[in-house]
């Protein structure tokens, strides 16, 4: 007889706290690898009014959120070049007709683009970001310190979605009596978030839970904010590395 296979994920609970858009394709893909995913949106994004843009020798994208309120206002020269931040931010860019020229093969974060060999660009050349409002500012401080001129377009802002009582307790609720085994938080603002919605209750349950995090950063914030659980590290906030660094602490945990 021919064993069955298990998914990487089986009987996993999962509570996935990207924002709604993403949360639900997050929630599918986890689904499809045998995870019990349970979505709660613990960011929202609000578009930002902004003016179009041209002029630029670089364009970077820092989120597929960039792209999705930001695309529409780049009128792209014969010479201008574009950057994604990674690869969902690529295929948002292909989707919206601005192919990317310049895209990270791993790490997908400020640093990966950054240190990207085709990232080159002479004195005095302008580069715009376009990005959330209170973004990492570390991008705009490299250019500059490059000695390219830098703006910054910001398309749209994080805010704390506001949440019945009703809807909190159902989830602490649920967590307390069936468990959470994961829960993931791909920023800083979406773990506040998330801190700030839950009841007492669920917040000690966090405190012990562990979190599935996007970056060491967001891990040292977890542990500056008393959780204790324990912590896995994507090596990037995309769908494929949370899962990829899910799956791989999965099997450690069979075969221990």
């Amino acid at each position: 007889m021919i064993p069955k296979v298990m998914p990487p994920l089986a009987e996993l609970t999962v509570l996935v706290t990207r924002p709604a858009p993403q949360a639900a394709v997050l929630c599918e893909q986890m689904q499809q690898h045998g995870a019990i995913a349970i979505p709660f949106p613990a960011v929202e994004i609000a578009p930002v009014a902004a003016a179009p843009a041209s002029g630029y020798d670089l364009i970077v994208f820092a989120s597929v959120n960039a792209v999705a309120h930001g695309a529409h206002l780049i009128e792209k020269g014969p010479t201008t070049r574009i950057a994604a931040i990674g690869k969902a931010t690529a295929a948002a860019l292909k989707e919206a007709d601005l192919p990317a020229d310049i895209v990270p093969e791993a790490g997908f974060n400020s640093e990966a683009l950054l240190a990207h060999p085709d990232v080159t660009l002479g004195d005095g050349a302008k580069v715009l970001i376009v990005r959330g409002s209170g973004g990492r500012e570390l991008m705009r401080e490299s250019f500059t310190a490059r000695g390219l001129t830098v703006a910054t377009l910001d398309v749209y802002r994080r805010v704390r979605p506001s949440i019945d009582d009703a809807s909190r307790d159902a989830l602490e609720t649920r967590w307390q009596s069936e468990g959470i085994d994961v829960v993931t938080a791909t920023s800083i603002e979406t773990l506040h978030n998330l801190i700030a919605m839950l009841s007492e209750r669920g917040r000690a349950l966090l405190k012990e839970a562990t979190l599935l995090v996007a970056s060491r950063r967001i891990a040292e914030a977890a542990q500056a904010a008393g959780l204790n659980g324990t912590l896995l590290v994507a090596n990037a906030a995309d769908d494929a590395s949370m899962i990829g660094a899910l799956a791989r602490w999965r099997t450690r945990a069979r075969a221990a």
